[in-house]
């Protein structure tokens, strides 16, 4: 297993390469210097990817070092010793998400090498994306609570340097002030569950034997917890009862959410539209992810909180629902593709809540390569078509096929056939049966009326927005020729081109009922990313009830937008506006949170 030490590379080399990015000359060699130090790290993540994917039953690999320690006076604040630390945790998941991250931020820092050229803000961009990577990298390979908490925050100062890309803007230091806030807001939630954690649980951790090479049992590590909460239940733990697991649950809960960009925390996403595509695309891809990746590592305690998850599947399954509904009523390309990312989140939320912890942690993954691939699609079409606007944007298909091809597999996979909706029904008709209060009836059956109404939802915005893209009409405007349009630089076609087909492949293995076959040295690694994640409990089975209404869902969404965006159908369309006026404006104006967070 010596071979799991090549995730400390992994991790280490994008700052490696932020930090020599400063000793060149130019902008452009500054963002080849990371653009190569981010290859090598792809490099290695697929080294580490190929270990687990030939010994995948192996026991998780650890290895840290300590931080920092101090002891503390009797009686004083608090209850032990404290000596967190650093390192690094490998197992199939952190594996398979290293992979994908290291990927998707190679092809953003090329795809900015060509778009950002002669932007003022090039050098800033390639040595915070760099940073950012790496905060993300240090969060999937954290082995314990306190280390995802230094890079939670880490990545909070990334984002907002990122965000600054167009600092001489007068309201480029407001959006990225505002988007701070909101980010800040989960790292208060997480300190404290981290404090409180501590508080609760110290003394007993230190009854624990210590691992090998460690003189004392860290209280953070995810082993510890797992053993401290089903302890604290059993009354094994002193001055510890069911109320603390219920108030530890719902902070970590509300960490995770705020970070995942759920409603009505999503406008910290939105606020990011107005960067350069690259900046929208990193992120989209590395900054709401974390939250679902996060609640993953915690399900196995957080489940044991009455009615936690309950309520994190009804809240999460309410914000994909909202937030489909607002990019129904969105022209901005950019948005649209950046608020999809967020109803996927909630869906991989909602399937987490329901027992599918294998299951969201495939919707975190796939979202990861489709949120990616939408954004440098639209990205494409803005450069090209001068505009954001989706009524100003049409005829793509036979002008941009490259670009069309790549918006097309986004909206299926969005729309359905990436399984992040498959996934979510099918936990949810599990029912919740291993959380400490399963689902009700209605429960069940209202967080499963929701998922459908919002992946409805969902596929008609996509579709209506690839609909009008592809194959649509644009409206006229001043110094626009339909006729001069044609497909962006070859740089940028290759990585929309190498993005669509990893969007494709990470479908691909996340089939359903794929499971390893063969014995000993002769065996074959489960194709299924479900099967693969062996490690974490809770998992279902296949479900064709839920397969069926997925497709039927992904047809009527389909049908519809395709059918109703027609540009036969533009009276039809305004006259239906106008019987809502209240709620079209309301969607158009995204709940009309971006203007509250302004005040």
């Amino acid at each position: 297993m010596g071979l799991n030490n090549v995730a400390w590379g992994v991790t280490l080399l994008p700052l490696l390469g932020a930090l020599t990015s400063f000793l060149a000359e130019t902008q452009r060699r500054a963002v080849q210097i990371c653009i190569f130090f981010s290859g090598a790290a792809l490099l290695a993540s697929a080294i580490t990817l190929g270990i687990w994917l030939t010994h995948p039953w192996n026991a998780a690999f650890e290895n840290v070092i300590a931080f920092f320690g101090f002891n503390p006076s009797e009686g004083g604040v608090f209850p032990t010793r404290l000596e967190p630390f650093l390192g690094i945790h490998v197992d199939a998941l952190s594996a398979a998400f290293a992979f994908a991250l290291c990927f998707i931020v190679l092809a953003v820092q090329s795809y900015a090498l060509t778009s950002l050229r002669g932007d003022a803000g090039y050098r800033r961009f390639a040595w915070t994306s760099s940073v950012l990577t790496f905060t993300a990298l240090g969060i999937v390979f954290s082995p314990n609570l306190f280390q995802t908490l230094l890079m939670w925050m880490s990545a909070s100062v990334a984002l907002y340097f990122m965000t600054l890309h167009w600092w001489q803007r007068e309201d480029a230091g407001a959006t990225a002030r505002r988007i701070a806030v909101a980010l800040r807001i989960s790292e208060v939630a997480l300190f404290l569950g981290l404090v409180f954690l501590f508080v609760k649980t110290a003394v007993y951790v230190t009854t624990l034997p210590a691992p090998n090479g460690q003189d004392i049992t860290d209280p953070f590590a995810w082993s510890s917890i797992v053993k401290s909460v089903p302890a604290i239940l059993s009354g094994t733990v002193q001055g510890a009862g069911l109320k603390t697991v219920a108030v530890l649950g719902a902070v970590l809960i509300f960490a995770t959410f705020v970070r995942a960009a759920q409603t009505p925390f999503h406008v910290w996403f939105g606020q990011a539209v107005t960067a350069p595509v690259p900046v929208i695309a990193a992120v989209v891809s590395t900054g709401g992810f974390v939250g679902v990746y996060v609640l993953v590592r915690l399900a196995p305690i957080v489940r044991l909180a009455p009615h936690a998850f309950t309520a994190l599947a009804i809240a999460a399954a309410l914000s994909a629902l909202l937030i489909a509904l607002v990019c129904i009523a969105q022209r901005d390309v950019l948005r649209i593709t950046t608020l999809t990312a967020v109803a996927q989140l909630a869906l991989g939320l909602v399937a987490i809540a329901g027992g599918g912890v294998a299951q969201g942690a495939f919707i975190g993954f796939t979202t990861l390569l489709f949120a990616t691939l939408g954004v440098l699609c639209a990205g494409n079409l803005v450069r090209v078509y001068r505009t954001r606007n989706l009524h100003e944007i049409g005829a793509a298909w036979r002008r941009m096929r490259t670009t069309s091809i790549g918006l097309w597999v986004w909206a299926l996979g969005v729309g359905g056939l990436g399984l992040q909706s498959y996934y979510t029904l099918a936990a949810t008709f599990a029912d919740g049966t291993q959380n400490a209060v399963p689902y009700g009836t209605l429960s069940r059956t209202v967080i499963a009326l929701i998922t459908i109404v919002a992946s409805l939802a969902l596929a008609f915005a996509v579709f209506r927005m690839v609909g009008q893209v592809c194959h649509g009409v644009p409206e006229r405007r001043r110094g626009f020729q339909l006729e001069r349009v044609q497909e962006v630089e070859p740089e940028l076609r290759r990585w929309t081109s190498l993005l669509t087909v990893g969007a494709v492949l990470a479908v691909l293995v996340g089939l359903p009922g794929i499971a390893a076959a063969g014995s000993g040295k002769s065996r074959l690694p489960a194709l299924s990313f479900v099967h693969f994640m062996h490690i974490l409990p809770l998992q279902t089975g296949f479900d064709p009830t839920a397969l069926v209404i997925v497709l039927l869902v992904l047809l009527a969404g389909a049908a519809g937008a395709l059918i109703l965006y027609r540009p036969s159908q533009a009276a039809e369309r305004a006259r239906a506006a106008r019987l809502f006026p209240a709620l079209t404006r309301v969607l158009s104006h995204d709940l009309y949170l971006d203007r509250l967070v302004q005040r």
